[in-house]
């Protein structure tokens, strides 16, 4: 199923709602008590939920342009739960057994509301998922006779997302530059630096792939692995034959039963062997974009000091410079 065709058109009126911020917090508090009850909620909870959180905090509602006056009559809570609702964030199912209305989170809003979370909660460390996940992969598609080549193609999935996630790092230490010529001050430059930088990249993330418990820990083994593989001649046979028996069913035009098997064969080698490559080119990358990452950091790390040294004894240096060509003027 396609979730996009499933988006009514109301539903992305949140983005240019004057409450966007308040919607999008109750739909995460919500989201946070429907994982915690199993993923069902009735609409008394949703409303007892949104209640106690807004009345920890403080909130402006103001009218929305599908809202009319009767619906800011209502409680914050139930008026909030209600354009959720009506804008198809949220949807009801009437339980007709127990005689109560649940509330559920459509699958395309459940992506909606995880990319919310990801953008206002902290940076998980990914890449170490990523990893982890492709050489578990791999060290099952090895060593266990029940696998088969699907297993491959996520190892394949998550060899991209890390590479995707290496690049966005990389992309983000840019940021920092830009701020590191606009600081006058020297406590601001250091507080940016030891709060931002060291902080946020360092410590969360570069930290991570340079420490014992790292990336080329796993490269190394995940490398020689798929050598070990690409060479197994009766393993790959093996994986080939259990693979090929699912993927050809019925007959071309001229060909017998065994004819077809062949060809399937022939076809899920060619494939298993294309996806070990690309496996291994993806981590060539990633060894080439955590390269890159090291020029980035000691580039960073150089500029940094340089401004730092220069917003330390500019003060000095310009009374200096203002004595000694007053003193060269008198002479």
């Amino acid at each position: 199923m396609i979730l996009m065709n499933e988006i009514p058109d109301r539903f992305w009126s949140l983005f240019r709602s004057v409450n966007r911020s308040t919607y999008i917090e109750a739909l995460l508090k919500i989201n946070e008590e429907y994982e915690y009850s199993n993923y069902f909620l009735s609409r008394e909870v949703c409303i007892q939920l949104l209640s106690e959180y807004f009345s920890q905090k403080k909130y402006v509602i103001w009218q929305d342009e599908t809202e009319d006056d009767w619906d800011e009559l209502e409680p914050p809570a139930t008026r909030v739960l209600n354009w959720l609702l009506r804008t198809g964030w949220l949807r009801k199912v009437d339980d007709y057994a127990s005689m109560t209305v649940n509330i559920v989170i459509p699958d395309y809003a459940a992506v909606m509301i995880e990319a919310f979370s990801r953008l206002l909660g902290d940076d998980e460390d990914e890449t170490q998922v990523y990893i982890q996940n492709v050489y578990a992969i791999l060290f099952s598609l090895k060593n266990d006779p029940r696998s088969s080549v699907s297993l491959l193609n996520t190892a394949l999935i998550n060899t991209k997302k890390l590479n995707k996630s290496l690049q966005d790092m990389l992309h983000n230490m840019d940021k920092f530059f830009a701020g590191l010529l606009q600081q006058k001050n020297y406590a601001n430059l250091l507080k940016d630096h030891l709060e931002g930088y060291v902080e946020e990249i360092v410590r969360k993330k570069y930290h991570i792939l340079k420490t014992s418990d790292n990336f080329y820990l796993y490269k190394t083994d995940i490398k020689y692995w798929i050598g070990e593989m690409r060479d197994d001649e009766q393993w790959l046979e093996a994986l080939v034959r259990k693979s090929a028996a699912d993927s050809y069913g019925r007959l071309s035009a001229g060909r017998t039963a065994e004819e077809e098997q062949k060809a399937a064969e022939t076809r899920m080698m060619e494939d298993i062997l294309e996806k070990l490559s690309q496996i291994e080119r993806g981590f060539d990358d990633i060894e080439h974009r955590i390269s890159n990452m090291d020029k980035e950091h000691s580039r960073y790390v150089r500029a940094t000091v340089t401004r730092l040294n220069y917003l330390l004894n500019q003060e000095d240096n310009t009374k200096g410079l203002i004595i000694r060509l007053l003193n060269r003027l008198a002479d």
